[in-house]
């Protein structure tokens, strides 16, 4: 009889933790649902995602950017945030730039004339 009562609460017990596994599955895919179908990720934690590589920049791409934002090599250099060497030896064909600097080229060049004024700070010009 007493072996039938363990066996009884935990059954109930294994129920128990079903139903609340369950209720918490159900729970998650209302979530996922509804920020599928509304575009509105909070509360969602992403674990895995899929992320393309970088462009490739040899040294005519990065002088055509370079040249699309209109800027020169120095000012190009400060507004990626590498030295004025580096940015020359990238347009030399010396050095290739890293996968963080083509990231953020590929950014710039989407729009580089809206970068460039998003970083520059324009002096206001003394009228006599």
């Amino acid at each position: 009889m007493k072996k039938e009562t363990a066996t009884k609460r935990a059954n109930q017990k294994r129920k128990a933790t079903t139903n609340a596994l369950g209720g918490k599955l159900l729970k998650s895919a209302r979530q996922a649902l509804q920020a599928a179908s509304t575009g509105n990720l909070t509360g969602i934690t992403i674990r895995e995602v899929e992320i393309p590589d970088p462009g490739r920049y040899g040294p005519k791409d990065v002088k055509a950017l370079r040249r699309a934002m209109g800027t020169s090599q120095r000012v190009f250099a400060e507004l990626l945030g590498v030295s004025r060497e580096l940015a020359a030896q990238w347009e030399y064909g010396i050095r290739q730039p890293a996968p963080m600097a083509r990231r953020l080229m590929d950014k710039v060049s989407e729009d580089p004339a809206a970068f460039t004024a998003s970083l520059v700070k324009r002096r206001a010009l003394a009228t006599a």
